[in-house]
C-alpha cells in the first residue's frame, strides 16, 4: 500500500503519523465534515458542540485496541475503552456486547484540531469509524423556586405526605389557578389503591447526580449490596466500576455521585423524586411509584451521573450510562436530556445509516437486554424500556435521541390540560405528560410548575455580573418536558409492578403499547390560543403573547398519560371516562363492537368507596 506521511499540530508539539494514503490532508483545509474526500461513513456527526480533546472510535473488531494504542500513544493519545468489562475476550464474536466492545476512546491536547485529526485517524486500517464526543443537554432551563407555603387545597390520597396536595399533576381538582383544567394530571390517586410500587422494578436515573441520601428519596434507592458490604477500593460485583453502591459518576470517573455544585441545578434530584419520592412517610411530597411507607415497597431508582457541575453530558458518558442501566438491573431509563431538536431529522441520519452511532448502538443494546437478550424485570420477556423527553426548544419534531422509533418521547403539558409553551411536538413525539408552566394565562405562577424533591445543600450560581443566587432546597417547583418524562418514567414502573402482581408478562413492543394507549384526549382541546409565555427563536427572548394551538393539533402523541387507565388495561377492564354530574352519551363500540347500541344495560355497580372518591351526589344510572 502507498503510505504518505502527515503532519499535525497538537498543543505545542508536532505530531508525526503514518496513515494509508486515502486523499486526506489535514493541512490541505480538510474541515473533516462534508469532505468529498473523506473515507464513505467513516466519520459522523460534526466537530461543533464536541467536547474539545476527544474523539470516539469504532474498531473494525474489538481485539484491534492494542494496535490503535501502539499506533497513537507514542504520540501522548491516550487510548481507552469507552465500555468497562467488555473485551473481545468476555464477548461473543457478534453478540451486542461485542458491538459496544469495539468502542475505544481518544484523549489528546484539547487545542488539537478535531476535524483534522478525526480524518487522519478514520484512514487506519483498525478504524471503522470516527464519532466526534458531542454534547447533549437536559430539557429543562434549570430554574427552581422554592416551596414557600404548604398547601390549602385538599388533599386527594390517604398518604400523609404534607406537601402532596401541591403536586396538582398527580390529581388537578382545578383550583391550583383560574384557568387550570380540572383532570389535567395523571390520575394516579386510583391507581395507588391497586399498587405503589415494587422494589423488583428498577428505574435507571440518568441525568445530574440524584441525592440519594435524601430524606424523601434514600429507602427508594437502589443499592449494590455487594459493594456496600464489600472491600473499598475494590470491583466487589466485578462491573468493572469500584465502589458503584448506588450508581456511578461517569463525568469524574469515579463513585463519588454529586449533586450541589456549582452549575448543577437539582436536576437529577428533582426527577428522581417524581419517579419514586417515598410516599406516606409524613415527609415532603409523593413519588408516582415511590411505595406505600412499608420497606418493602416502591421502585428503586439508581443515579448514573452524566452532568456533573455543569460538564459532561457527552455521547461517551451517557452511552456508557446506558449500558451500566442494563447490566446492572434497570427496566427503565429516564433520559430527560437530548440533543437540540431538528439536530437530526430521522433515525437513519442519527444513526448514520451503516452502523448506528454511540449512543444509539448503547440504547439498542439496552432496549434488547443487554449482553443476555433478557429484560431486566420479568414482566417483559424481551428487553426494557427507555423514556425521554421530547425537549423544550418549541419546535415541530421532537429531539433525538427520544425521537428514535423504539423509544418514549414525552411531550409536556401545562395545568391547564394545553401544551406548554416550551414544548416540542410533532415527528417523533409519543405521549404527553404534566411538565408544568411558569406563565399560566398572563400571570407568572411558581405552584403551577412541577413539584418534587430538590437537593438539602443550596446550589450557587454566579451571574454574568457576579452576583450569587441560589437553587431551591429541600423542595422546589421546575418546569420542562424534564419534568413530563418522569410522570412517564414513574407510570410504566408502577405498570411493571402490577403486571409482577398479576403475573402477567409482555414482549417490549406489547408493553409499550399498553402505556401509549392508555390516555385522554387533549387534541379536542387544542382549538383558538392560549395566553402565556412565547419565545422569539430569531432572538431568544420571550414575552406574553397568544400561543395557537393548532399546530400542536395530532402532534402531542397519542393523549396524556392516565395511570388508572395503565392497571386497567393490565387487568384486563376497559375503561371509558365520563364526566361526573353531567348526563352524557357514550360510545361502546370500542368495548363491545358496532351492535352495542342494541345491547341492554341493567343498572351500575359500584361500591361505597369509590362512590366518596369520585364524589358522586347521586346514584349513576343508565337511560
Amino acid at each position: 500500500m502507498k503510505m504518505k506521511y502527515i503532519t499535525l499540530t497538537i498543543g505545542t508539539a508536532a505530531l508525526l503519523m503514518m496513515a494509508p494514503s486515502c486523499s486526506i490532508d489535514p493541512l490541505d483545509g480538510a474541515s473533516g465534515h462534508g469532505n468529498p474526500d473523506m473515507p464513505t461513513g467513516k466519520v459522523i456527526n460534526m466537530s461543533s458542540n464536541s467536547a474539545k480533546g476527544s474523539l470516539l472510535v469504532k474498531l473494525n473488531d474489538a481485539s484491534q485496541a492494542d494496535a490503535l494504542k501502539s499506533r497513537l500513544e507514542e504520540y501522548g493519545i491516550t487510548v481507552s475503552p469507552v465500555f468497562r468489562g467488555l473485551t473481545a475476550a468476555t464477548t461473543k464474536a457478534g453478540s451486542a456486547g461485542n458491538n459496544l466492545a469495539r468502542w475505544c476512546r481518544l484523549d489528546f491536547s484539547e487545542y488539537a484540531d478535531l476535524d483534522s485529526l478525526a480524518a487522519v485517524v478514520s484512514g487506519f486500517e483498525e478504524v471503522d469509524r470516527v464519532q466526534f464526543n458531542t454534547r447533549l443537554k437536559i430539557a429543562s432551563d434549570g430554574q427552581s423556586f422554592p416551596l414557600t407555603a404548604l398547601p390549602t387545597r385538599a388533599g386527594f390520597s390517604d398518604f400523609n405526605d404534607p406537601q402532596l396536595a401541591s403536586q396538582w399533576h398527580y390529581h388537578n381538582d382545578g383550583s391550583v389557578v383560574a384557568s387550570a383544567r380540572r383532570g389535567a394530571d395523571i390520575n394516579v390517586a386510583d391507581a395507588w389503591r391497586l399498587t405503589a410500587g415494587r422494589p423488583e422494578v428498577i428505574v435507571a436515573i440518568i441525568d445530574q447526580g440524584v441525592q440519594y441520601n435524601h430524606p424523601d428519596l434514600a429507602q427508594n434507592m437502589w443499592v449494590n449490596t455487594k459493594e456496600l458490604n464489600g472491600t473499598p477500593g475494590v470491583d466487589d460485583d466485578g462491573n468493572g466500576y469500584v465502589d458503584d453502591v448506588y450508581g456511578y459518576n461517569f463525568c469524574s470517573n469515579t463513585s463519588e455521585i454529586t449533586w450541589a455544585k456549582e452549575g448543577d441545578v437539582g436536576h437529577g434530584t428533582h426527577v428522581a423524586g417524581t419517579v419514586a419520592a417515598v410516599n406516606n412517610n409524613g415527609t415532603g411530597v409523593c413519588g408516582i411509584a415511590g411505595g406505600d411507607g412499608s420497606s418493602d415497597s416502591g421502585v428503586r431508582m439508581m443515579s448514573l451521573q452524566i452532568f456533573d457541575g455543569g460538564k459532561g453530558g457527552t455521547a461517551d458518558v451517557s452511552a456508557a450510562a446506558i449500558r451500566y442501566a442494563a447490566d446492572n438491573g434497570a427496566a427503565i431509563i429516564q433520559c430527560s436530556w437530548g440533543y437540540d431538536a431538528g439536530a437530526f431529522t430521522g433515525d437513519s441520519q442519527w444513526a448514520n445509516n451503516r452502523n448506528y452511532s454511540i449512543e444509539a448502538e448503547a440504547i439498542r443494546y439496552f432496549l434488547d437486554g443487554g449482553e443476555t437478550g433478557k429484560g431486566n424485570c420479568p414482566v417483559i420477556t424481551d428487553g426494557n424500556i427507555a423514556i425521554f423527553a421530547a425537549g423544550n426548544d418549541s419546535y415541530a419534531m421532537a429531539s433525538y435521541p427520544g425521537a428514535s422509533l423504539e423509544c418514549i418521547s414525552v411531550t409536556s403539558i401545562a395545568s391547564d390540560n394545553l401544551p406548554a409553551y416550551y414544548t416540542n411536538y410533532g415527528p417523533g413525539c409519543n405521549i404527553a405528560a404534566p411538565g408544568g408552566e411558569y406563565y399560566t394565562g398572563d400571570t407568572y405562577y411558581d405552584e403551577t410548575c412541577v413539584l418534587s424533591t430538590m437537593p438539602t445543600d443550596p446550589i450557587p450560581t454566579t451571574g454574568e455580573d457576579g452576583t450569587v443566587s441560589y437553587s431551591a432546597t429541600d423542595y422546589g417547583y421546575m418546569q420542562g418536558t424534564s419534568m413530563a418524562c418522569p410522570h412517564m418514567s414513574g407510570v410504566a414502573a408502577l405498570g411493571l409492578s402490577y403486571a409482577l402482581d398479576k403475573n402477567k408478562t409482555y414482549t417490549r413492543d406489547e408493553f409499550v403499547t399498553l402505556l401509549l394507549t392508555s390516555v385522554n384526549d387533549i387534541d379536542s382541546y387544542l382549538v383558538g390560543s392560549k395566553t402565556t409565555f412565547i419565545v422569539n427563536q430569531a432572538t431568544n427572548t420571550g414575552s406574553i403573547g397568544e400561543l395557537n394551538l393548532t399546530p400542536f393539533y395530532g402532534q402531542m402523541g397519542t393523549g396524556t398519560i392516565d395511570a388508572w387507565r395503565v392497571l386497567m388495561q393490565i387487568e384486563g377492564t376497559p375503561c371509558l371516562v365520563a364526566e361526573v354530574g353531567k348526563s352524557q352519551r357514550l360510545n361502546l363500540d370500542s368495548v363491545f363492537g358496532g351492535g352495542s347500541e342494541n345491547l341492554t344495560y341493567l343498572g351500575v355497580d359500584i361500591s361505597d368507596d369509590d362512590y366518596e372518591a369520585i364524589g358522586l351526589m347521586t346514584d349513576p344510572v343508565i337511560k
